[in-house]
């Protein structure tokens, strides 16, 4: 018995129509995970459960996503219990099949070009399927054509969008999009034990984000969650640190727009509709060619997994000794597939306990963007407290650090005594397992969305 012997009772009816497939690829790529583990984060992060066409090899893929996803080993005997468990295991072809595909050492050495062919069958089975909606689409069109070509084109991105976005990029790839259009950025230095936030303030007060922390950085809409993140991360990088953005709602160009306008000093408004004075081109080529020198790596594909961010950042950060994770933001994050829950409160739970296993186990900090509930607008005060982590009472527990950024609307409001002053943003430092808490005023300027610090720490506890 071969790993290509095993056929499933139910037959696909695509088979007998001729889909493109290569079983005997799809178990090679199922051997090497199970001999690997390093195969195994790879496989994930390139490969999805319908790439499989056979109904068992889709299965047992899953089976091993599944199982990693909770951190449980992947080996031979791990996933017949595994699958025994769940009544699944004749599903597969029995432990005798699983044994088989253990027995093939070959597609250790060539299992990345065998997934290659598994994803070249499986976009061009999608391609079979779109065209046949299309043709339906064309026969059944309306009054308007121009409907029926724009749901087309719809189908055709959707095949060719993943194509292009399951790799992450430079920093340095983005900035060739972003040269021609315009941004500001923050680097600067802080003495701390772990990474240095660049606010001397608050890095007395966090003694700098250390390896395995969860730091979750929580904000109402539009008081700037994304321009703070990204200060933090070009700090970082600027201090040696190899950092992994993935930006869930942003484009890569839009994220180096800002950081090239922030280094050179340059309004991201001004970059954007190309009103630049010709001697802000020598501070954007200047700021350009040092941001180049930074090691960021930029994932912006949208509806990214736990599990695919997890993958992902086990290869950005490979050998790497200094390093950072920020995510950007938790509430986009979609549930692993097949896992969605009932209770998105629940989904959130279980991505917020996935994300501090990541801290943990990569041995580095990971900073998660969080929406604000909207109690907080209810209340006269407006200042963000634990309670007001949107969707989810676990997002508080499993963090090590909580921040907050708190600023006043309008003249009226910055003029109460637990206001900030109008055209300051305040830090909250709501929560801190390893030091104290308290609040760092920084000032904020828009047009480069920098953040700059003011006065120290008061109000510590």
């Amino acid at each position: 018995m071969t790993p290509n012997d095993f056929v499933p009772e139910a037959i696909d009816r695509g088979a007998r129509q001729g889909l493109p497939n290569n079983s005997e690829a799809e178990a090679n790529v199922l051997s090497a995970m199970l001999l690997s583990p390093d195969v195994v984060d790879d496989a994930i992060s390139e490969l999805r459960i319908d790439d499989f066409y056979r109904p068992a090899h889709r299965e047992l893929f899953n089976v091993m996503v599944s199982m990693n996803e909770r951190g449980i080993p992947i080996d031979s005997i791990s996933v017949v219990d595994h699958l025994a468990s769940e009544n699944k295991l004749a599903a597969v072809g029995g432990e005798a099949y699983i044994l088989e595909l253990v027995g093939n050492t070959i597609p250790l050495a060539n299992w990345e070009h065998h997934a290659e062919i598994v994803r070249r069958d499986s976009l061009l089975r999608e391609l079979i399927k779109a065209s046949d909606q299309i043709s339906r689409l064309a026969y059944d069109a309306p009054l308007d054509a121009k409907e029926a070509v724009e749901q087309a084109e719809g189908l055709i991105l959707k095949i060719t969008d993943r194509e292009v976005s399951n790799a992450y990029r430079t920093l340095t790839d983005f900035m060739i999009e972003a040269y021609d259009e315009a941004a500001e950025v923050a680097a600067a230095g802080g003495q701390a034990h772990g990474v240095a936030t660049g606010y001397p303030s608050l890095d007395r007060l966090l003694l700098g984000l250390r390896e395995g922390q969860l730091v979750i950085l929580g904000a109402r809409p539009a008081v700037g969650k994304t321009s703070f993140a990204l200060n933090l991360a070009l700090n970082a990088a600027a201090d040696g640190y190899t950092v992994g953005f993935f930006s869930l709602e942003m484009s890569g160009k839009e994220i180096a727009q800002r950081l090239i306008c922030a280094h050179a000093m340059v309004s991201i408004s001004d970059f954007r509709t190309g009103r630049i004075e010709p001697a802000q081109w020598a501070n954007i080529t200047e700021a350009t060619q040092e941001l180049a020198k930074l090691d960021i790596l930029i994932d912006d594909t949208p509806g990214t997994t736990v599990t695919e961010i997890r993958a992902k950042a086990r290869r950005m950060l490979h050998n790497k000794e200094k390093s950072l994770i920020i995510l950007d933001y938790l509430q986009l994050v979609s549930p692993p597939a097949g896992r969605r829950a009932e209770n998105r409160s629940v989904e959130v739970s279980e991505m917020s306990r996935a994300l501090k296993i990541l801290a943990k186990e990569l041995g580095v900090p990971v900073i998660a963007l969080s929406q604000l509930s909207r109690a907080v607008e209810s209340r006269t005060g407006k200042r963000p407290q634990l309670s007001d982590l949107r969707e989810s009472g676990s997002i508080e527990q499993d963090a090590d650090i909580v921040l907050f950024l708190d600023r006043s609307s309008d003249e009226q409001e910055a003029s109460r005594d637990d206001r900030p002053d109008l055209g300051v943003t305040r830090v909250i430092v709501a929560k801190n397992r390893s030091g104290p808490v308290g609040d760092v005023d920084l000032a904020f300027v828009p047009a480069s969305t920098k953040f700059y610090e003011l006065d120290g720490i008061h109000g510590e506890g």
